[in-house]
């Protein structure tokens, strides 16, 4: 016993026997008088080796990602294994550099959160030999070989904290662009798109109003001007499209459908003035105007985009909205055109939405809901008759929209 005390004394007095402590409470406390205290001396790397190992997690991680090789736009799946070889429970705080630049996250557990650039575990326990697999799902709309290279931050019961790191995995994101296809002006619809619309398609864009569905539009249109392509514009509001109608006369058209069009902008040979929606027949023998005066010495793809839907079917219903329509696709389908519509589905019934919908070949859909970081909007392609496009869900970022 005497031998025990002095031992005892010895290692609380030096701090660097400190890890000896607790195997000498043990031996004090199951054998007693009996135990051999000389013998822990000898065995001390042992004891410290056990300390580490034994009294602590040891968190092993293991990075699987299911397919290296996926196209811009979409889904990357990614399971992170997390196994606790030590025989004490860690407690998972945090996972470092999760997503490499420019990756949105998807899909993650419930338990966890993602703030700035880590995902917090929220202290889940993991106990001695178990393994806890973290499914994630990753999207980016850039392309090139990114690095994915995280590193998991755990404590002991005690708040210690440790760190593992799996084996990096890359990912090569590369862009698909299918023959035919008119750019929309924003690429990350167009990764979505697989190149852009369809030529010579009619699609619909249906959004609240809202500036990410105005830039949309400015950079549908931009596009089709920079790249010298004829353009037609059909709207009540000419503000965005001013600059463009008075720099590009012989490929932009502008017509304005508003009772105060001479106070909009000024006459030029490329602008055609129109009181209002209440006339079709107007708006028909105007565009019938243009297609006559068509620089024949422009060629290549063309482009529409018809912003008055809604108000023409606020003021005609669907019956009369739709027969207008069909004949302006179908004559612009004959001219060469490619055509972006827009209508604001929440300003009509859904019998009188349906009605519209149908006439188009493929529909592109801005829309809120709630995400971690609030209200946000999102753009998906809910269709594209007999072509070929990516169903990922898009976030809307005004930054990336203005690029």
């Amino acid at each position: 016993m005497k031998r025990l005390d002095t031992l005892e004394a010895i290692v609380l007095e030096n701090p660097e026997y400190a890890e000896l402590a607790t195997f000498l409470r043990l031996t004090r406390a199951s054998v007693g008088l009996y135990a051999d205290p000389l013998r822990m001396v000898t065995d001390s790397q042992t004891a410290k080796q056990l300390a580490k190992s034994k009294l602590r997690p040891t968190i092993q991680a293991r990075l699987i990602v299911r397919s290296k090789e996926v196209n811009v736009g979409e889904d990357v799946n990614l399971e992170m294994q997390l196994t606790n070889e030590g025989e004490a429970p860690a407690l998972l705080v945090k996972v470092e550099e999760i997503l490499p630049t420019g990756f949105e996250l998807v899909a993650k557990p419930g338990y966890c959160r993602f703030e700035d650039t880590y995902l917090g575990m929220n202290r889940k326990r993991l106990d001695p030999l178990m393994t806890e697999e973290i499914r994630l799902t990753l999207r980016s709309f850039d392309k090139g070989i990114f690095e994915i290279k995280p590193k998991v931050i755990y404590v002991d019961a005690t708040g210690h904290q440790m760190s593992c790191e799996p084996e990096p995995a890359t990912i090569n994101l590369s862009e698909t662009i299918l023959p035919d296809r008119i750019n929309t002006g924003y690429k990350d619809l167009d990764s979505l798109l697989l190149g852009g619309i369809p030529e010579n398609y009619a699609v619909i864009l249906t959004s609240p109003s809202c500036d990410e569905k105005d830039l949309l539009i400015k950079r549908f249109l931009e596009t089709g001007a920079s790249e010298g392509q004829i353009t037609f514009h059909i709207t009540i509001e000419a503000s965005g499209a001013k600059a463009l109608t008075e720099e590009n006369q012989s490929s932009f058209h502008l017509f304005i459908c508003n009772p105060q069009a001479n106070k909009i902008i000024k006459t030029l040979p490329n602008v055609f003035k129109l009181k209002g929606v209440e006339n079709l027949t107007d708006i028909s023998i105007a565009l019938s105007k243009a297609f006559r005066r068509l620089d024949t010495s422009i060629t290549g793809p063309r482009r529409a985009c018809i912003e008055i839907i809604s108000d023409v079917l606020l003021q005609h219903g669907a019956v009369k909205t739709r027969r207008w329509l069909t004949d302006l696709i179908t004559e612009l389908k004959s001219k060469g055109f490619t055509t972006l519509a827009v209508m604001n589905p929440k300003m009509h019934s859904p019998q009188e939405v349906h009605a519209i919908l149908g006439l188009f070949d493929g529909e592109i859909n801005i829309y809120e809901k709630e995400s971690e970081k609030g209200l946000e909007k999102f753009l998906k392609i809910k269709r594209m008759y007999n072509q070929r496009y990516l169903e990922s869900e898009l976030p809307l970022r005004k930054e990336r929209l203005k690029k």
